[in-house]
C-alpha cells in the first residue's frame, strides 16, 4: 500500500488497522474493505506499508483480482493511495488481466 503525501491529495492523518476506504475494482464500481497493517501500528501519508484487505461482498465482483494488479484506494471521490495485489486468499476473487473487463456487470447469480 502506498499512501500519497498530503500535499499530493493524500490523507491528512495516519491510517491504522481498521481503516475502511473504498477500492476501485472497476471503472464503474468501488467496494469497501477493512485494512490491517500487520507490521506497523500506523501508516503516515506519503509512506508505504504492507496491508491485508478484507473486501466486503466479494461474490458481487468475482474474478476481479490478480497478482500484480494495482487498485486505487479512495476516500469519497478522492484517490488517497494505491495498493498492489501480492496474494489472494479468497478464490472467488482470483481472475486474470486477460479476462477482466473494466466495466462492472452483475454476476449471473445476482441478476
Amino acid at each position: 500500500m502506498h499512501f500519497f503525501a498530503t500535499a499530493d491529495g493524500g490523507r491528512q492523518s495516519f491510517a491504522r488497522s481498521g481503516y475502511m476506504p473504498a477500492h476501485s475494482i472497476y471503472d464503474n464500481y468501488q467496494t469497501s474493505g477493512r485494512h490491517v497493517y500487520p507490521d506497523v501500528e500506523q501508516v503516515a501519508p506519503g509512506t508505504r506499508a504492507r496491508v491485508q484487505v478484507w473486501f466486503i461482498t466479494p461474490h458481487v465482483y468475482p474474478r476481479s483480482l490478480w497478482l500484480g494488479r494495482e487498485l486505487d484506494v479512495m476516500e469519497g471521490s478522492r484517490i488517497v493511495g494505491t495498493l498492489r495485489i501480492d496474494q489472494i486468499f479468497n478464490d472467488t476473487l482470483t481472475g486474470s488481466a486477460r479476462t477482466y473487463s473494466s466495466r462492472w456487470m452483475p454476476p449471473f447469480d445476482l441478476a
